[in-house]
């Protein structure tokens, strides 16, 4: 049991270093003057994963459901988007971007949700807790971010971004077919989608509010670089508030279980979303540096309750049957259609006003998105 949880601590920090490497660095890549490419037309870019989410996270959602072999799409998803990410250096005009970027976020998008499937069929068998596996995850986040940041402002300049995630993709892959094919096939439903097992009510109601608080948070992975930059900030002073932030959503991941059990779910995802729309409200006050740093470890603290929080939340409000098809829709609608909108909003807002409208946008669509929540009755609280 010990070589498959650290199996699987393996894969967590090789996806997430990836995406460290790469994500909050993709805007500040598109926007260097060798592309020619204005604010709008690097939000529409941005925007092109977590749309293509909406639609494709489902769809490998129900492919898992079908056949049951995560392990095999997850390794396929993995390798293509390594293989991928290497032509972006090649590219140069606008439209060979944009095609780039469809097919790579194809596979990108896929990461996540299958690693996420097979770790809570891991983590319900084996009895073991699955924010202690999903925090290293964080781990490698916050060590790509700030390892990138002091790299990207050397001679390998940002285009090493694409290749360090590249690599860290192959290596994965590597970890994900060293763990026992029995620890990573699911059940599987040879029946027709019950559809009416996935949209049911408080499901319906938990995915608007989630849309309005993690639409943001995605998002601010996106343009915090530019935020920061525009201060005056250097790409090192980004990947070193993005380390602080990761690193403290570790010692909350670990203990957002035990708050669950004590609080329950709702008022816990309430909470986490209340601190990131002061978050954000603070940070369009433009503070000092040194309040800009606390407002990274409150970015820990928001992140690190509501991913573990939000997934386990979704998983009980469904039948285990579609389960994964749930998780699907849940990151397709929050990681993927409301990324999309806000990532593609804070574009046009920078183009009408500055980076300092997208923060008050940011503030005020997350409170409305934990007033929601707090509609959840206590009935669908205990679902």
């Amino acid at each position: 049991m010990n070589s498959q949880k650290r199996l699987f601590q393996s894969v967590y920090v090789a996806i997430f270093f990836a995406q460290g490497a790469l994500i909050p660095y993709m805007a500040l890549y598109f926007s260097q003057d060798q592309f020619g490419l204005s604010p709008s037309q690097v939000g529409n870019i941005v925007a092109i994963l977590p749309i293509l989410s909406i639609g494709v996270q489902p769809l490998w959602g129900m492919l898992t459901d079908r056949t049951g072999r995560v392990r095999a799409w997850l390794i396929l998803a993995m390798l293509s988007a390594a293989i991928i990410s290497f032509t972006f250096l090649v590219a140069t005009s606008y439209v060979w971007i944009v095609v780039l970027m469809v097919i790579w976020s194809v596979f990108q998008c896929a990461h996540i949700p299958l690693v996420d499937m097979m770790t809570l069929d891991y983590t319900v068998r084996s009895k073991v807790d699955y924010g202690a596996i999903r925090l290293y995850g964080s781990v490698g986040f916050a060590i790509a971010v700030f390892a990138m940041g002091r790299i990207s402002d050397s001679t390998w300049g940002l285009a090493s971004t694409f290749v360090v995630s590249a690599i860290l993709l192959i290596l994965g892959s590597v970890f994900v077919r060293m763990i026992p094919e029995k620890s990573s096939i699911r059940d599987v439903t040879l029946a027709p989608i019950s559809w009416t097992a996935v949209w049911n009510k408080t499901f319906l109601f938990f995915l608007l509010g989630g849309m309005l608080v993690f639409g943001p948070i995605y998002a601010n992975n996106y343009y915090f670089g530019l935020y920061v930059t525009s201060s005056g900030g250097s790409t090192t002073l980004v990947g070193t508030l993005f380390l602080v932030a990761v690193l403290f959503e570790i010692p909350f991941m670990k203990v957002a279980s035990q708050l669950v059990e004590r609080f329950g779910s709702v008022p816990v995802l309430v909470g986490a979303a209340a601190i990131s729309a002061m978050r954000n409200g603070i940070l369009a006050l433009e503070p000092p540096i040194w309040v800009v740093w606390l407002l990274a470890i409150a970015q820990g603290l928001v992140v690190g309750l509501l991913i573990p929080v939000a997934l386990q939340f979704v998983r009980k409000l469904v039948d285990r049957q579609v389960s994964s098809t749930a998780i699907g829709v849940y990151m397709a609608l929050t990681s993927g259609l409301a990324t999309a909108g806000f990532n593609k909003l804070s574009g046009t807002i920078i183009e009408l006003d500055d980076i300092i409208g997208v923060f008050w946008m940011y503030t005020i669509v997350t409170a409305i998105g934990a007033v929601i929540w707090i509609g959840l009755s206590r009935r669908a609280l205990k679902g």
